[in-house]
């Protein structure tokens, strides 16, 4: 018994040394750090999930967990903690399309850390509601891939984004300039470096050449509109799209299940794939003309031979 009570007496006052250094070293130091420092229970730094513009002049962090700042600044921005995010007011306004670059440091309650340097976008409040509409992924020099958006409302395209893949794992990506659009306007991308000599942009039809070398995936891919390039923006619409294959769950590639997975987890796209085995450079897929909007594949068909109808109304049969 007098070893027992000897041994009992060393540990507490081992952690009456520990508490006292603790409290010593650092006055940020809250009671949960001390019992989460003595469980040693959490030793996972917190991550970054996602950056939002809240406003044209804030922006928020969310985080995997609750944290706080180191200080009350984040580089020269003012700074708050609330819960798992953390709130940056920007010392002047951030336009539509105009980026900055945030870097700083956060710790969870139990002291791990997290340092991070990212891009985030100024909000565009104008973004009206839009469709991916029509396009090819087969194309060839007479009839390149391209990808059409339905405009929904008056609006401002600045700073959207669309991806041929996802944000962070993309073949090709076309950045939306300072660009007001009207209701039913069609939008028609062109993912080649200049556009054809005979294509001009008119009577509410409007051709934008992405100036990219890269095709889109002709098989297995995904296609994602997002608000503005930050991390986590929001998804506008997205397709999924899949040949069928025999390897990795049909979509061929792990990089292209991969990317398929995250729409899907986002909430973006539920359901298999729509197929594009019969789709080529011609039998563009495309949604039905009723503008139905499932995000699934029962909102496409693939059109007859030579039936692609970029810049005009999708009225074309179907392939059969």
């Amino acid at each position: 018994m007098k070893k027992v009570f000897f041994i009992l007496c060393i540990l507490f006052a081992v952690a009456l040394a520990v508490l006292t250094l603790l409290l010593g070293c650092s006055q940020d130091v809250t009671v949960s750090e001390v019992f989460n420092a003595f469980a040693a229970a959490d030793d996972t730094a917190p991550v970054l999930l996602g950056a939002f513009s809240e406003s044209s002049s804030t922006v928020r962090l969310d985080f995997s967990e609750p944290v706080k700042l180191y200080g009350h600044y984040v580089g020269q921005y003012s700074a708050r903690s609330e819960g798992k995010s953390i709130y940056i007011v920007l010392p002047s306004t951030l336009e539509p399309g105009v980026t900055t670059r945030i870097s700083g440091r956060v710790r969870d309650y139990a002291g791990n850390t997290c340092g991070f340097s990212i891009q985030v976008w100024g909000l565009n409040p104008r973004l009206p509601k839009i469709l991916i509409n029509e396009f090819t992924t087969k194309g060839t020099e007479k009839s390149p891939d391209r990808t059409e958006l339905r405009i929904l409302e008056d609006g401002n395209l600045n700073g959207m984004v669309l991806y041929g893949g996802a944000p962070d794992d993309w073949d090709v990506k076309y950045l939306f300039p300072d660009m007001n659009v009207r209701k039913d306007d069609l939008v028609v991308i062109w993912w080649t470096e200049e556009l054809p000599q005979d294509v001009e942009s008119k009577g509410g039809v409007i051709n934008i050449c992405a100036s990219c070398a890269e095709n889109l995936s002709s098989n297995n891919g995904t296609l994602v509109l997002c608000e503005t390039p930050s991390i986590g923006a929001c998804i506008i619409d997205a397709v999924v799209y899949s040949n069928f294959s025999s390897s990795y769950q049909g979509f061929g590639t792990k990089g292209a299940l991969q990317r398929a997975q995250w729409v899907i987890e986002c909430g973006a796209w539920s359901g298999d794939a729509l197929d594009s085995t019969s789709s080529t450079a011609t039998r563009s897929i495309s949604r039905f003309p009723d503008g139905r909007d499932s995000d699934s594949a029962g909102d496409w068909f693939i059109t007859v031979t030579g039936g692609s109808t970029f810049g005009t109304d999708n009225t074309s049969e179907p392939y059969s």
